[in-house]
């Protein structure tokens, strides 16, 4: 049995500079709302594990839609709500003067998220336990079809991927950040 993590294509949002919580706030909205970059190259890695799947699973995410449409799976494709990325909290939202770049408030964010700040948004813990659903269900998808293929997003995969080394699967790649990575995991078992 095989389940491949691919990353979605580079989003068509690439607002940059300094702002408020507030700004950020809007700023997370336009980024989950944008599509990807058609232009990017997908890697040929990529492009082939996707013609092995039996199966392809997306978030529900444009950047994720559309890059399962780029990759033009053979394949039945279904939309899991389960697969979409993990909330970003924004803290400072209402503080007008503390402005930061893009780039420190999604680390910033993170931080407080991975802390336990929330605020409103799906918690760590809620996400961890929503990643251990998500790694059941593709489990069970793999058992019927053999290999699966489920196009995502950076911190959720990275829980999900916790979450099948738990279940015994083994990962044949290191994880990567990079959009359109794939990652491998395996399983065996008398069946397969």
């Amino acid at each position: 049995m095989y389940i491949t993590l691919i990353r979605h294509g580079r989003s068509k949002w690439q607002m940059r500079g300094w702002m408020t919580g507030c700004e950020f706030a809007e700023w997370v909205k336009a980024y989950d709302a944008h599509g990807i970059l058609e232009e990017d190259k997908i890697p040929a890695a990529t492009l082939e594990t996707v013609k092995k799947a039996a199966l392809v699973i997306s978030s529900p995410l444009p950047r994720a839609v559309q890059s399962v449409e780029r990759l033009q799976p053979f394949c039945h494709v279904a939309i899991a709500e389960w697969m979409r990325e993990v909330d970003t909290p924004i803290p400072f939202a209402n503080v007008r003067w503390f402005c930061l770049p893009v780039s420190v408030w999604l680390v910033f964010s993170r931080i407080c998220w991975l802390c336990g700040y929330s605020s409103g948004v799906e918690s760590y813990r809620e996400a961890k336990r929503r990643a251990e659903f998500a790694a059941d269900m593709l489990c069970e998808y793999a058992e019927r079809y053999g290999h699966i293929v489920a196009v995502g997003h950076g911190w959720f995969h990275r829980l999900v991927s916790a979450a099948l080394k738990k279940k015994g699967w083994k990962r044949t790649a290191s994880p990567s950040a990079k959009h359109w990575h794939a990652v491998l995991y395996t399983f065996y078992n008398k069946k397969h």
